[in-house]
């Protein structure tokens, strides 16, 4: 009698592990197949970041060309700066007057 209610309880032991490699497999399984899912979501939220990062580093960039050419400027004779005044304009040309139409 003892012999058989071990041997049960082996087996129901033996059934509980079989069940719960079953189920730990197929979560893998689920979790696997989600996987590439999650990885585009990724790659497509750092591609955003990514682009955000470079125009805020192209926005930087020009403030600080901007402040570089204003100091040269200042930094003119007053000869110079009178002649950068005093040069006519060229008129823009079709193309610069429709670029700016698209622009705006």
């Amino acid at each position: 009698m003892a012999t058989k209610k071990r041997r049960d309880q082996l087996g129901t032991l033996v059934a509980d592990v079989e069940a719960l490699a079953k189920r730990l497999r197929a979560g893998i399984r689920t979790q696997a197949a989600a996987l590439p899912k999650d990885l585009k979501t990724l790659a497509a939220r750092l591609r955003k970041q990514a682009i955000h990062a470079a125009a805020q580093v192209e926005k930087y960039v020009h403030e600080i060309r901007m402040e570089l050419e204003g100091m040269a400027r200042k930094a003119m004779p007053a000869k110079t700066k009178a002649k950068a005044k005093a040069k006519p304009r060229k008129k823009a040309g079709a193309r610069a007057v429709a670029r700016k139409r698209r622009a705006a």
